[in-house]
């Protein structure tokens, strides 16, 4: 079954006046959950910046969404990064699907001399 990947903002950070405008956000926490569909999970959070950028026309707080918090957020990461995030999440599902291999101790790979017996000595002291 596919990944389903659901990107969610957790908190937003920002200033109560900034430029002539009111509750201006500039990061926005989120987190990234992964999903197979059959129980296996995986989540990374994380912050970004959010874009302060004068050509994008100032949306007030009480108009932001998920939607396009989430969209700041991945914009400011960049496609490369998304998806870097997106395939350690998948990767991570995959070993709890597919569990690699536990290491073994492997024998030495050159002949090991056979042990040699501790040597014991024994002092005497002089009878009293």
């Amino acid at each position: 079954m596919p990944i389903t990947y659901l990107w969610t903002p957790t908190a937003l950070v920002g200033y109560p006046v900034f430029d002539g405008e009111t509750d201006v956000v500039t990061r926005a926490s989120y987190t990234v959950l992964a999903d197979d569909g059959e129980g296996h999970t995986a989540d990374y959070s994380n912050f970004a910046y959010t874009p302060l950028d004068p050509s994008v026309p100032f949306i007030p707080y009480a108009d932001l969404t998920p939607e396009i918090i989430i969209g700041w957020v991945q914009y400011n990461l960049g496609a490369d990064t998304v998806a870097a995030i997106q395939e350690s999440l998948a990767i991570q599902i995959e070993r709890q699907v597919n569990p690699p291999k536990e290491p073994e101790v492997l024998p030495l790979p050159w002949p090991t001399p056979d042990p040699v017996p501790p040597v014991v000595t024994y002092t005497l002291s002089p009878a009293s």
